[in-house]
């Protein structure tokens, strides 16, 4: 579980990033902060591991407070990607993977181990293995950033907009296979995006957020497009143009637009469908 307890982070320049901010994410949930470029979300996401410690408040983890922890060792503890991959350029794929392991005492042998079975859970070939960064495809190296990140097993994975600089296919794909890894793993997972119809297709919960980071809607994802708090909600998820309604797919509910996009999904509801008329 982590845990933010009345949360600020105000820069030297005078900078309000976040103000005031608190939210629990239960433990096996994935909660996504949902908002546009500057209101915080990644700040709130850097707060976690300490990248960036909060002027004000605490952030805890199962109850203890992340500024008691040394920064390398919690890091280590903590999956972390970014939408650039993060890979050292100089390291084959199969060492990038294998790199917090190792660094955390684990036998050369046993993390390679290790790495070569994620290898295979992000729907790589072994094939890969031997290949450096620069010999991979934009979307190779976001799984292999998604594989390192659970090299370690933590308990948590923060994911700072992790597949926003590929094409939208390769953007499908990969959200697709985060949700099978989620539904294999069950981590406790924090997801920054601007983007609304991954936001919804992956959380559990969303969080939009204004700027400083204060919450304007939080909910689950059926919940909040179809049912937005106010007109900066509806405006900012779209919901006057989707004309959004449910549908099953694979005996499972979800949300799509009048287009037919899958942009939601629903969790233990029954099959009737909803409408909303805008």
């Amino acid at each position: 579980m982590i845990r933010f307890d009345h949360v600020s982070k105000r820069f030297d320049d005078g900078t309000v990033a976040v103000d005031n901010f608190e939210l629990t994410v239960e433990s096996h949930h994935l909660v996504v902060l949902l908002g546009s470029s500057g209101c915080g979300k990644t700040t709130l996401l850097r707060m976690v591991n300490r990248m960036v410690d909060p002027s004000e408040g605490r952030i805890l983890i199962d109850d203890t407070d992340v500024a008691t922890v040394n920064p390398v060792k919690l890091r280590r503890q903590i999956g972390y990607v970014m939408q650039s991959g993060g890979l050292l350029p100089h390291r084959t794929v199969v060492d990038n993977i294998a790199a917090v392991p190792l660094l955390s005492g684990v036998s050369r042998t046993a993390a390679r181990t290790r790495a070569m079975d994620l290898l295979e859970r992000v729907g790589l070939d072994s094939s890969l293995a031997r290949r450096y960064p620069t010999q991979l495809s934009g979307g190779q190296r976001q799984r292999v950033g998604v594989a390192r990140a659970l090299a370690a097993n933590p308990d948590i994975l923060l994911m700072d907009e992790p597949f926003g600089a590929v094409d939208p296919v390769v953007r499908t794909e990969l959200q697709q296979g985060l949700l099978q890894i989620q539904a294999d793993l069950a981590k406790t997972i924090v997801f920054v995006t601007h983007d609304v119809d991954e936001a919804f297709l992956l959380g559990d919960e969303v969080l939009v957020l204004r700027r400083e980071a204060q919450v304007a809607q939080r909910g689950r994802p059926d919940d909040v497009l179809l049912h937005p708090i106010d007109d900066f909600v509806s405006s900012f998820i779209g919901g006057d143009r989707r004309n959004l309604h449910m549908e099953r797919h694979d005996d499972h509910p979800t949300i799509v637009d009048a287009g037919g996009r899958l942009v939601g999904r629903f969790a233990n509801q029954p099959s009737t469908t909803v409408r909303e008329n805008s």
